[in-house]
């Protein structure tokens, strides 16, 4: 089966598929491109300063991103004891610990389920949010937060950019020598469509998004993951492969 994670995304995942018996070939379909430049340094150092209420995290790649991941010699960014940090998941709460971030409220691992658990602001004035994201991350957690009377301020800090397949395995995906793909972002679901998957392949999803991007390339989700974990999508591959004792 072929796992499409960036590069550095997908050891976990492809480390519990083969536990479960699968064979698993991780060829990334996307790179992720950290950006640097005066947006990212001015809010660092207005959520240093503590102008933020919140600081919500909805990935791992932003939390490297605000710990100067690019030069680890550096001190990570400080957040003063008035901000509240929010994660999306349990996974992206483990990346801010590991850089000395402990997050206050950890959702349940979606971006809507974000929105859900935040409680309606008390005014845009004194509720203002810094949401470190990807260039192409969904609308659903700055709008829902904003009609909750948040003010969000959105601060691009990576992209997501292409990489290709070698072309063995782009042939392989043509022609049905996988068993099963896992998607895990609506711009892997469109590369992938767009390279063609075989019909015999099991089309597998880690959230609606991505879900959605494969119906509209036309084409058909097998199964998708009952939460955006590495665990749930282990579970729904073994499901798909019939891989279960």
């Amino acid at each position: 089966m072929l796992v499409t994670r960036p590069a550095g995304r997908g050891d976990s995942l492809v480390s519990l598929l083969e536990q479960g018996g699968a064979a698993v070939e991780n060829r990334p379909l996307t790179r992720l491109v950290l950006v640097s430049g005066p947006e990212v340094d001015l809010a660092r150092e207005r959520l240093a300063a503590g102008e933020y209420t919140h600081l919500v995290v909805t990935s791992r790649t932003a939390v490297e991103a605000l710990s100067s991941a690019e030069a680890p010699a550096e001190t990570p960014v400080g957040v003063p004891p008035c901000t509240q940090v929010v994660a999306v998941g349990e996974g992206t709460a483990a990346a801010l610990a590991a850089v000395g971030i402990r997050a206050d409220v950890v959702a349940s691992g979606s971006g809507a389920a974000l929105v859900e658990e935040m409680p309606t602001a008390s005014t845009a004035r004194t509720s203002r949010v810094l949401f470190p994201a990807s260039g192409a991350a969904s609308p659903t957690v700055p709008e829902g937060l904003r009609a909750k009377g948040y003010r969000v301020d959105q601060v691009t800090v990576y992209r997501p950019e292409p990489a290709d397949l070698p072309e063995a395995s782009a042939q392989a995906l043509r022609t049905g020598g996988y068993s099963a793909i896992v998607l895990t972002s609506p711009m892997i679901a469109r590369r992938a469509a767009a390279i063609g998957i075989h019909p015999s392949t099991a089309i597998l999803t880690i959230g609606d998004p991505t879900s959605e991007a494969v119906r509209e390339a036309g084409l058909t989700v097998t199964l998708q993951a009952e939460e955006p974990t590495d665990a749930a999508l282990a579970a729904v591959v073994v499901r798909a492969l019939d891989l279960g004792p």
